[in-house]
């Protein structure tokens, strides 16, 4: 029984170091993070300025079903870029941060739904709380993850115009 014990004792020291050794090589740095997220970011990021490219225009000329179209892509894109970077391994000491990160841009992913749902019942008033809404959840995101520096996975409402 103690020898049982002994070889036990033995094999789980020599297979823990290798353990913690694997988990830290799959932790990023907060840099690489930022670097890998921002490669993913970037054209998700391109695609909703294209795909909404025009929109305010549409807006002022009450064709809102035209920007619902414009504005239903650009959710859609947003969606799986944030899937995308959610899958991303988080650098361990940022994980708190990262995941209030998260359910910040899921707010902003339904605040967007909002937009595309007004539009399309063309309710100009509900519109404009839900841009409002949108712009105002975005910049708190922002204010969670400004320490990263982060380029495009940063919401600019400018992107969305």
């Amino acid at each position: 029984m103690t020898r049982l014990v002994a070889l036990l004792v033995v094999a789980l020291a020599l297979t823990a170091p290798s353990a913690l050794g694997a988990e830290t090589a799959e932790t990023p740095t907060r840099p690489e993070y930022v670097d890998r997220l921002e490669r993913i970011c970037k054209p998700g990021s391109e695609a909703t300025q294209r795909a909404v490219r025009g929109m305010r225009a549409d807006v002022r000329a009450e064709r809102l079903r035209v920007a619902a179209a414009k504005f239903a892509r650009a959710k859609r894109i947003f969606a799986r870029t944030v899937g995308s970077i959610a899958a991303v391994p988080r650098p361990a000491d940022d994980r708190d941060t990262l995941a209030r990160w998260f359910k910040a841009l899921a707010k902003e992913q339904v605040h967007l739904g909002g937009i595309v749902s007004s539009l399309r019942a063309e309710d100009v008033a509900r519109f404009q709380r839900a841009s409002a809404d949108f712009i105002h959840q975005g910049n708190k995101a922002n204010n969670i993850v400004v320490s990263f520096g982060f380029n495009y996975c940063a919401f600019k409402p400018s992107r969305f115009q």
